[in-house]
């Protein structure tokens, strides 16, 4: 039993250390192969730039392809996945039209190092294009719609990106072209619709064009519908009740009552109501006719053209009061000082409840200071004062009130 035990830790053993060795060859001393990449395309960079800016264009060199053969360690080219692999032709450095003899470079994928793998062999060094006169045209970008919007949905004015297509290419190429067309599914969609199209170009007789010698500006027309929708929604006012001034004596009538608003689907959905502004039930007389301008919320838009609604309210049983009173106190006096009024009396306006309100005298209505806020030292100060009625819950005060009053110290008695 012991020997085969022991037989078991020699294999395991042997096992690692092949491992071992395997790993210092393949990584530590970079063990070299090389591996095949074909029929890699050529890409041209700078045509759309610096090339194009010298009024040139390439007319052929589009279908090049290169085999590879590279070379690096076999745990680099293991991991490199050979349709990333990238041909690269600079075309920055033409000058003039004709045939023009181009180097490139080989790009590899992020993860793989450039410095560790080398080129063997190649079935080109060099790519020949073609170059000839550049020439650009405007053309205007045509939509045709198919299927329908969702019942309710309308369309609103599409917009195109670009608004126009520009076309590259020889002179005798463009001349026929008239027009881009691209076509947009509704498909019963009830928002709006974004999408990347392609497009067809066509000539003054409306034939389709196919040319590779025509090379627009961009692959795709990004075409936008806004889709929106209607929502007929109330018109409110906020009121601020105060005492005496409740919203339970008022009575108010809107013209419009409603009114429609067009927009997205999303935006419509979170509109309950339009707000036209705040009244203040204090300020308010008996009865007033108030107008109010109707603003749409915010990517909305009034279906009508009547922008202002008319207000009419009315305020029952409630009236006001003006009465003098005397009753002066003060509150938070600093220590080691007294307090005396200069002013000795106030007119202070009531409204409340008219059968509360005829009740009140001046007896009951009493003039508070708070004195907190005053620094303790000697002289006359003007201070707000808090008007509280007594005995009466719908009675509020209308107004704000000062009075001015003398601090002494009395330590200080003369």
């Amino acid at each position: 039993m012991k020997s085969n035990h022991k037989k078991i830790l020699q294999i395991v053993i042997s096992v690692l250390i092949a491992m071992a060795l395997w790993f210092y060859v393949d990584t530590v001393n970079a063990r070299k192969v090389d591996i095949s990449v074909k029929n890699v395309p050529v890409e041209f960079s700078g045509e759309n730039g610096a090339l194009a800016d010298k009024g040139l264009m390439l007319l052929s060199g589009y279908d090049t392809t290169i085999d590879l053969r590279l070379k690096g360690p076999r745990n680099v080219l293991f991991r490199l996945q050979r349709d990333k692999v990238r041909i690269v032709a600079d075309t920055s450095s033409i000058s003039a039209t004709g045939t023009q003899t181009l180097s490139y470079r080989v790009v590899y994928p992020d993860n793989i190092s450039s410095s560790s793998i080398s080129i063997d062999s190649a079935s080109s060094y060099t790519v020949t294009v073609t170059v000839g006169e550049l020439y650009t045209k405007d053309v205007d970008i045509r939509c045709d719609m198919t299927g329908a919007l969702a019942k309710g949905f309308t369309a609103d004015e599409l917009i195109l990106d670009p608004a126009k297509l520009t076309l590259r290419g020889q002179r005798d190429d463009l001349v026929n072209v008239s027009y881009a067309k691209i076509t947009l599914d509704l498909a019963n969609s009830d928002k709006t619709i974004v999408n990347a199209c392609q497009y067809t170009l066509y000539d003054y007789n409306d034939i389709a064009i196919e040319s590779d010698n025509i090379r627009p500006t961009v692959k795709l027309i990004q075409a936008t519908l806004p889709v929106k929708t209607s929502k007929e929604v109330p018109l409110k006012l906020d009121f601020v009740e105060a005492t005496g001034s409740s919203l339970s004596n008022v009575s108010y009538t809107i013209q419009p009552e409603t009114v429609t608003l067009t927009g997205s689907k999303e935006t419509l959905d979170q509109i309950s109501s339009i707000v036209l502004g705040t009244v203040y039930l204090q300020d308010l007389g008996d009865s007033q006719t108030l107008s109010f301008a109707i603003v749409a919320p915010e990517n909305t838009e009034l279906k009508s053209t009547q922008t202002a609604a008319t207000v009419t309210i009315v305020v029952t049983d409630v009236s006001e009061t003006t009465l003098t009173s005397n009753l002066i106190t003060f509150e938070n006096v600093p220590k080691g000082f007294t307090a005396t009024p200069v002013t000795q009396s106030l007119n202070i306006t009531l409204r409340g409840l008219t059968e509360e309100i005829s009740k009140v005298t001046g007896e009951q209505v009493q003039i508070v200071a708070d004195l907190s806020g005053v620094s303790a030292a000697d002289g006359n100060y003007t201070v707000a004062a808090d008007i509280r009625v007594d005995g009466y819950t719908h009675v509020g005060v209308k107004g704000t009130y000062q009075i001015i009053l003398n601090l002494k110290s009395t330590a200080n008695p003369g």
